[in-house]
């Protein structure tokens, strides 16, 4: 799990992300949106420059090529109602934080993407966690370790609700 940090609109954005392949990460679209340089900060607290490589504003998924960077990936698993584990996650930009986790429900949610300039259908896994900014991109993973979704919302009326992609959209 690494933290995901860069500056747009003259203030810093920081997330989360998770290795998922040699040198590659996986986080929020909205995270890094807008971003002329993007940094990725190890566990250890090494910085890394990010490229991003693949981005998707309906699906607020976006991929990094991050040069350097030795972490292992983690497995991808599935995600179904009544899963418990828990979301990693560098809640206000600060230490790696596990948030205990279980997916309530699995939803089609309709809205719009991230610049809410079109509509777009996601596969969203409805959370009982309590997440704070800082934590999207992060991985929701099993009690075996794998990945099976990515934070992405706090629900703005309930603070223990959160939103996760599911496994399917990933």
């Amino acid at each position: 799990i690494v933290q995901v940090e860069g500056r747009a609109c003259d203030q810093i954005q920081d997330g989360s992300g998770f290795v998922a392949a040699p040198g590659v990460v996986v986080t929020n679209a909205h995270v890094v949106a807008g971003e002329d340089d993007t940094s990725v900060i190890t566990a250890d607290g090494t910085t890394l420059a990010a490229r991003v490589v693949r981005f998707d504003p309906r699906r607020d998924l976006a991929v990094l090529r991050v040069p350097g960077l030795r972490a292992a990936a983690l497995p991808i698993g599935i995600g179904t109602a009544g899963t418990t584990g828990a979301v990693y996650g560098h809640p206000g930009g600060g230490p790696l934080l596990a948030s205990p986790a279980r997916i309530a429900e699995r939803i089609t949610a309709r809205g719009t993407d991230i610049y809410r300039t079109s509509t777009t259908e996601r596969d969203v896994f409805v959370l009982a966690a309590s997440l704070a900014p800082g934590d999207s991109g992060a991985p929701l993973v099993n009690a075996s370790g794998q990945v099976v979704g990515v934070a992405f919302a706090i629900d703005p009326g309930n603070a223990t609700t959160a939103y996760a992609l599911t496994d399917a959209e990933l």
